[in-house]
This record gives C-alpha cells, sequence and structure tokens, in this order.
C-alpha cells in the first residue's frame, strides 16, 4: 500500500519539534518531554512518545486510548507538534470526520498506552455495514522496541466502493493484551 506520509520529513519534524518544544516548554506533570520516535512501519506511520512511566505492579501492560479517522494529509500523526501548546505533550492528528467522502483517501488512526510491553503487536480496523457485511479490513504489524509511552499509528486507505452507514473498529494485539473501540462512521 503506498504511503502518503513522507517519511523522513515526518522524522525529521518531529524528532526538531521535540527538542525545540522540550526547551521552551514546561512538561506535563510525570511526563518527561523526551523526544518521539516516528517511523514507517507496515503499511502505516507509527508515532511512539516516550514518557516517564512506572506503572504500579497491578498494571496492564497496555491500555487503550483511542481511534479516530478524517481525510489522509502528511504531516501527521505527529508528537510536540502543536503551535501555542503549553507543554511538549501534545499530539497533531488530522481533522476528525467520519464522513467519508467520495474520491478521498482516508487516514484511520488508533492510539493505546504502553506501560510495560517490548514486541509485536498488530493493528487493524474493520468497517461493517449495518447489514453486518464487511465493508473493508486492513491490519499492519510493527515492533515495539520500547516501552513506558503513547503509540499513536496512521494507515491511509483508498475509499471503499460502499455508500452508507457503517461502524468502524480498531483494535490492537500485542503478545496476549488486547483491546478495540468502535465509532460510527458514514461514506458519501
Amino acid at each position: 500500500m503506498a504511503i502518503y506520509l513522507r517519511r523522513v520529513t515526518l522524522l525529521s519534524l518531529a524528532l526538531a519539534l521535540a527538542a525545540c518544544g522540550s526547551a521552551a516548554q514546561t512538561s506535563t506533570p510525570g511526563v518527561n518531554a523526551q523526544v518521539a520516535a516516528a517511523q514507517s512501519a507496515g503499511n502505516g506511520q507509527l508515532v511512539f512518545k516516550k514518557m516517564d512511566i512506572k506503572p504500579d505492579a497491578g498494571a496492564p501492560p497496555l491500555i487503550m486510548n483511542f481511534i479516530a479517522n478524517g481525510p489522509n494529509q502528511g504531516g501527521v500523526p505527529c508528537i510536540n507538534c502543536v503551535n501555542g501548546a503549553s507543554s511538549a505533550d501534545n499530539v497533531g492528528l488530522t481533522g476528525p470526520s467520519s464522513y467519508v467522502v467520495s474520491n478521498f483517501t482516508w487516514q484511520y488512526e488508533i492510539s493505546f498506552t504502553d506501560l510495560s510491553y517490548k514486541g509485536k503487536c498488530k493493528v487493524s480496523w474493520m468497517i461493517v455495514a449495518p447489514n453486518k457485511k464487511t465493508v473493508d479490513s486492513f491490519s499492519a504489524s510493527f515492533t515495539l522496541t520500547s516501552a513506558g509511552g503513547f503509540v499513536l499509528y496512521a494507515v491511509p486507505r483508498s475509499r471503499p466502493s460502499y455508500s452508507g452507514a457503517a461502524t468502524v473498529t480498531g483494535k490492537y494485539v500485542c503478545g496476549k493484551s488486547s483491546a478495540s473501540s468502535q465509532e460510527p462512521i458514514y461514506f458519501e
């Protein structure tokens, strides 16, 4: 699948903004303004923000944050890139819109917090019509080499030929941990 994000530019931008942002801004309590790592992974874009996390003994290794979608565009997702944000702990996403316009490539995002997991992960999305027919499904795999931060993964996807209401479900599976979230979506 073609990747529409500029990999080198996004990595350079994320690293530059993280470095500049951490020097000029204060950190959110418990969060280090450390460098975010952005890399191409599978058929999408992986962004990992290292944070100063020391999980309680009973904490799960991973926790679902959210799924989102909107028009595909270069430069996002990104970390520490929101102009005027009061801390270096911020993310930039494509404008959220669950109304998929005809002839657009769409971007699907998933985010989860990684408290203590290192290893292989798979993220997947399934779009299902009200009649339970699968409109589209896709996935990507990557390896988390560091724990203690949050993960943001985005995949650009061509619009299916379907029109009408549907539900999009995003899921991660990392080792023995998994979680999912869903939201309504409508195809013009």
